[in-house]
């Protein structure tokens, strides 16, 4: 009987080790591919938005008129379809791994895309503001030239901001409720 005791406990106490382990592998890949799926939004976004300013000729300290409204919305919009996409795919596949798989992938990508609509407002919200602030408070960063390329600096700042706010809420939404476990 004492023995019998004794593997339960070692047993529960094994697998609260695997879930741990399991939980920090789920983490780390889902950083990695929060990472990956920032950039190929932010390359989408910084794209339009390069293009756009030079081809409706946006001045870089503009981030308040009308024509930087239109441009700023319709990256933010165009972004987060891609990045939409490409991070669903990769939660599904390489992310989630214990998730339950018979769930048909349409109504789950809905309810992803659902939760990610929230945090498209947050993003939205967070970046033009920041940027409108900085862009206010710090004029000299209006124009910095990276590599050849001139962004507004203030811009890149509160995207940057704007991520990280949107990779934990994503992450909470995603586990909870997208990819939840098979119910044993």
């Amino acid at each position: 009987m004492e023995n019998n005791e004794k593997n339960t406990e070692n047993s529960s106490q094994l697998n609260k080790e695997l879930e741990k382990k399991a939980l920090s592998r789920e983490v780390v890949t889902y950083l990695i591919f929060g990472v990956l799926t920032t950039f190929v939004g932010w390359a989408v976004y910084f794209a339009i938005m390069l293009g756009g300013r030079a081809l409706l000729s946006i001045p870089n300290d503009d981030t308040t008129s009308g024509a930087y409204i239109g441009l700023y919305t319709a990256a933010q919009l165009i972004q987060w379809v891609c990045a939409v996409l490409f991070a669903f795919f990769t939660n599904r596949k390489w992310v989630f791994t214990e998730a339950d798989k018979s769930k048909k992938i349409l109504p789950q990508l809905l309810t992803f895309s659902g939760g990610r609509v929230i945090t498209l407002g947050l993003d939205y919200v967070i970046t033009l503001v920041g940027a409108m602030a900085l862009t206010a408070l710090l004029p000299a960063l209006n124009s910095v030239s990276i590599i050849g390329i001139t962004l507004n600096f203030n811009e890149v700042a509160a995207k940057v901001a704007a991520a990280f706010v949107v990779i934990v809420c994503n992450y909470i939404f995603s586990k909870i409720f997208v990819f939840k476990k098979k119910k044993d």
